[in-house]
């Protein structure tokens, strides 16, 4: 490996794993500055529902890439891709090494495989699609991709319209699956010198049993009333890509009437715990890492392949 190669630490793994608490003792610790790779933190007043750190710790603490987009706004894996990798330049300057830390995994994919050159947006086709989603569910839709695209099918939420009518977009307009596009070109291995940790837990109870306290967590503490805030605050509906994230959509959903409220948490519970298996498989695409569980040394095995990394 090139040791003039400027640093940089990935810490990955699915939710509820505890990615964040990690991240602050680990700055405590080394010289980094933590890049938050997470596609809903992004957003202001979406604070319980991401489990986003708390005001204070925000304020002496930096994390960048939190809160720079308004609910109502769209932000795309492209953008992450070009602000992340400003911000990485910018803390090197400073002589920091960057700290990725997050379970969006479509961002970390383009970060550790790089970022397809994919085709343009077809706003015929995308009319087209729209005019196919007045008639058809986003789940019918999605049931489309199975057989033209069985990677985005697999890795798409059925419930994620946005990237649905993407995917279906390139695949109309090309002939060629989306995922046929992801030759991608640079990596920040090519670039960086990359230490990459897959935070896992072959208990797969011990991330349920995460994700059920940290559920309900959000609740004691109001999270209805953020999502009621934030939706007065900014004139949002389901469409608003903010609003299909996990916990905010079934909230909504809620809302409107057709959820329950003795059922409420449960669907949060459920599409979580969903969530977490889909971002473990993405977990098994990243080869070129480290993986730590969290049962097992814990700790000591992260300050012992941090401490290599960095040469201390």
């Amino acid at each position: 490996m090139n040791n003039k190669k400027n640093k940089i630490i990935s810490l990955i793994g699915p939710t509820g794993i505890g990615k964040s608490s990690l991240a602050i003792k680990l700055y405590e610790k080394y010289p980094i500055e933590i890049i938050s790779v997470d596609s809903v933190m992004i957003y202001r007043d979406m604070n319980i529902g991401t489990d986003k750190p708390s005001d204070e710790i925000l304020s002496s603490i930096k994390h960048h890439l939190v809160n720079i987009r308004n609910p109502d706004e769209n932000y795309n894996v492209g953008q992450f891709y070009n602000d992340m990798r400003k911000v990485i330049k910018n803390i090197h300057k400073n002589n920091k090494t960057p700290l990725l830390v997050g379970g969006s995994m479509m961002y970390f994919n383009s970060l550790l495989n790089g970022l397809s050159s994919l085709p343009e947006k077809n706003f015929l086709e995308r009319k087209f699609i729209d005019d196919l989603l007045l008639k058809y569910s986003s789940k019918q839709l999605h049931f489309c991709l199975k057989d033209i695209d069985p990677l985005s099918y697999e890795n798409i939420d059925e419930h994620d319209k946005q990237r649905i009518q993407r995917a279906l977009e390139v695949y109309i307009s090309t002939g060629k699956p989306i995922t046929s596009f992801f030759d991608n070109k640079i990596k920040l291995s090519d670039e960086y010198d990359l230490l990459t940790l897959k935070i896992v837990s072959k208990d797969r109870s011990l991330i349920h049993d995460k994700i059920s306290l940290r559920t309900k967590s959000m609740f004691n503490n109001n999270f209805i009333d953020e999502v009621v805030h934030a939706v007065e605050k900014y004139d949002l509906t389901a469409d608003n890509q903010s609003m299909r994230s996990i916990g905010y959509r079934q909230v909504l959903s809620y809302l409107h009437g057709n959820i329950a409220q003795k059922d409420l948490e449960d669907r949060c519970v459920y599409a979580t715990r969903q969530l977490a298996k889909r971002q473990i498989t993405w977990l098994k695409q990243f080869n070129d890492s480290i993986e730590i569980d969290i049962a097992e040394r814990f700790c000591q095995n992260i300050d012992e392949a941090i401490d290599i990394h960095l040469h201390f």
